[in-house]
């Protein structure tokens, strides 16, 4: 099942993120070349960008329970039918917020939540249900916006899916159906979450909603044996590429759920519509139809500005998506979750394996159908769950694999596993940028040890394990190596939708018998440059004598656990061994000490790939989708009429 299971909520508001972007540059970490002025505001990617004195913060704003589904499809959005309807939902209180970062200035794609806490609480603050955030990377990035992208500086969305742990129910659970019907079905003391985010401001605009976005959640029963970090659903792919006016197609990625036993469909387009502002305002006036492709019709092409047309002999309409145009009501209220309820028996036998569809009428070939997005032509769907990794020399990691076909679970299926090729090194140019050479990722390539392949068992499930090796500071003045693993399996076509594990390999590093500042002043200064609101409102990390002054609030911080949200690093990308030479040199803080004897040092990691070598297909998508995610490229251009002359 998934967060679209019934009984669900849903709720929509702000997010608040105030993300550092001094570390968003990799020539940043660089003690040697850094400068002043990188800590300063700049547009674009210059400068410091555009929140140098960020804090990681994570927080939820102005958000508010909209609705409510029930167990027999009906939806609920009176207050007085339930207590919880239009309840405040926030983050933590008496604690300090949750935090969202990156793995790596190489690995800004999987931003994470950790220490994100989740409260539903009446105006007068009496609790009604409260959870923690399992801690999640989001996926599903793709375009959202239509227009106006200039004003706020970033058009795309993403998700976070996670579950709800620690649960703490009202003491008043009895005055709403909902929560009690929700506290009988879910499972395992876990309640499932899914965060759809888009309008995030960069820009220091007028209206005052820098670093503030528009979010929509929905949470539902978790059930045994289901993934953390992804639902267990089906999915709708966008197929439809309407370039030029845009570089990427709508309703690229949708999570859909049928309940076979209650002869229901719900579609989660909240990740996916176009929108025609940043406050998720729809402009698009286009009818558009959810069907099922008929027996011996199955529809494969790859995302494409040529258009598929589709007669009507070769589906089944299911109904319209009921969307709101000309305001925000739809996603901000029913969360652009699309419901079918009470379809005929037909209808779901044939869901059962055949392929549901997004269709529009063709204004070009009267009384045929544009297809706008389709399911995999085997409704196979496979997928890492705890995707992305933080590891230490000689640790031993395991990511859990799920594989699904037409939403029930895949036995017995083969998963292939490789590493990405090794990436070349940019060196410094003299005249604009790089300041300083750029090293590669993925080498050395024996950095990590792995499995290429994985069984998964009559449940559908398999597991990977991963051991990070020896490495010597491949990338010289970044602590570790980013690697990537691509994976796919034997039966499924292959989709775009973030089939990948990323790992942050710590470097290998002894912690000294009795550590000065030598052994940590590289780190403690890259802190102090990336980072400079500790600097300039609480202690200068590049300053022993400032850390000595400090030195217990310090210890406390890097001796929390890394699910605490006072763990320092904020980032999280220091390894166990650096950290414990921190607080060894914290108990006996030595600033004066001899220069380390050269032959103590080991060799480090050189990147063996040719100026020349190209990156591969799947790297320049990446590399583009850094751009598009830190708001570092041209605004698009405004689209009025998104499927005209179809």
């Amino acid at each position: 099942m998934s967060y679209l299971h019934s009984p669900r909520l849903v709720f929509s508001g702000d997010f608040l993120s105030d993300v550092s972007t001094v570390n968003n540059d990799v020539t940043h970490y660089n003690n040697d070349t850094f400068s002043c002025n990188f800590q300063q505001y700049g547009t674009g990617s210059t400068n410091g960008w555009w929140n140098p004195e960020g804090g990681a913060v994570f927080n939820f704003k102005n958000c508010f329970v909209q609705q409510l589904t029930m167990p027999d499809g009906t939806s609920v959005t009176d207050p007085s039918a339930d207590i919880i309807v239009g309840q405040i939902v926030s983050g933590s209180e008496g604690r300090p917020s949750g935090k969202m970062l990156d793995l790596d200035p190489d690995a800004q794609m999987v931003s994470a939540l950790w220490c994100v806490q989740i409260r539903i609480c009446t105006p007068d603050n009496e609790l009604l249900l409260k959870g923690d955030i399992e801690p999640t990377c989001f996926r599903d990035m793709q375009l959202r916006q239509l227009a106006g992208s200039s004003v706020n500086g970033q058009p795309y969305g993403a998700c976070w899916t996670s579950v709800l742990t620690n649960l703490v129910w009202g003491e008043n659970i009895e005055a709403s159906p909902f929560l009690s019907e929700l506290q009988r079905t879910t499972q395992g003391d876990k309640l499932s979450v899914n965060l759809n985010a888009f309008g995030y401001y960069y820009n220091h605009a007028p209206d005052g909603r820098f670093s503030l976005g528009k979010i929509i959640g929905t949470i539902g029963p978790w059930f045994e044996q289901e993934p953390i970090n992804f639902a267990a659903c089906r999915r709708l792919y966008g197929v439809l590429n309407v370039s030029p006016k845009s570089q990427s197609q709508y309703f690229t990625i949708n999570n859909f759920l049928l309940e076979e036993n209650n002869n229901r469909l719900s579609i989660d387009f909240g990740n996916s519509f176009p929108i025609s502002d940043s406050l998720g305002t729809i402009s698009t006036t286009q009818t558009l139809i959810v069907g099922v492709a008929n027996p011996n019709n199955a529809f494969s092409n790859n995302a494409s500005p040529t258009k598929t047309f589709v007669n009507a002999s070769q589906f089944t309409e299911i109904g319209i998506v009921s969307y709101i145009s000309g305001s925000n009501q739809w996603l901000s209220q029913l969360g652009g979750i699309q419901t079918f309820n009470n379809l005929p028996d037909s209808i779901v036998e044939a869901l059962k394996n055949n392929q549901l569809l997004l269709l529009t009428p063709s204004t070009t070939n009267v009384g045929q159908y544009v297809l706008l997005g389709r399911e995999t032509i085997d409704g196979v769907y496979v997928r890492a769950d705890n995707f992305v990794q933080r590891i230490d020399t000689n640790q031993t990691v395991t990511v859990n694999f799920y594989s699904y076909q037409w939403g029930k679970a895949l036995p017995n299926t083969t998963i292939n596993v490789v590493l990405e090729k090794a990436t070349r090194n940019i060196p410094q140019n003299p005249v604009t940028n790089p300041i300083c050479e750029i090293y590669g990722n993925n080498f050395p390539q024996d950095g990590i040890t792995f499995q290429a392949t994985i069984e998964t068992d009559s449940n559908g499930f398999g597991q990977l394990e991963i051991t990070g090796n020896e490495i010597n500071s491949p990338r010289v003045y970044i602590d570790g190596q980013v690697y990537t693993l691509d994976y796919s399996n034997s039966v499924s076509e292959p989709l775009g939708d973030g089939s990948n594990i990323v790992l942050h390999l710590r470097d290998y590093f002894e912690v000294p018998e009795t550590p000065t500042w030598s052994d940590i002043s590289a780190t403690m200064i890259q802190y102090a440059n990336l980072y400079p609101i500790m600097s300039k409102y609480l202690v200068n990390l590049a300053n022993p004598n400032d850390l000595i002054l400090k030195k217990e609030i310090l210890k406390f911080a890097f001796s929390r656990d890394i699910h605490d949200t006072m763990h320092m690093p904020v980032t999280r990308d220091l390894s166990d061994a650096k950290r414990n030479t921190i607080l060894k040199w914290l108990e006996n803080p030595i600033i004066n000490s001899p220069n380390k004897v050269l032959s103590s040092v080991k060799a480090r990691n050189e990147n063996t790939v040719s100026a020349d070598e190209p990156l591969s297909d799947n790297q320049k998508k990446y590399k583009e989708a850094v751009k598009a995610k830190n708001g570092s490229m041209p605004p698009l251009p405004s689209i009025t009429n998104l499927f005209e002359n179809l």
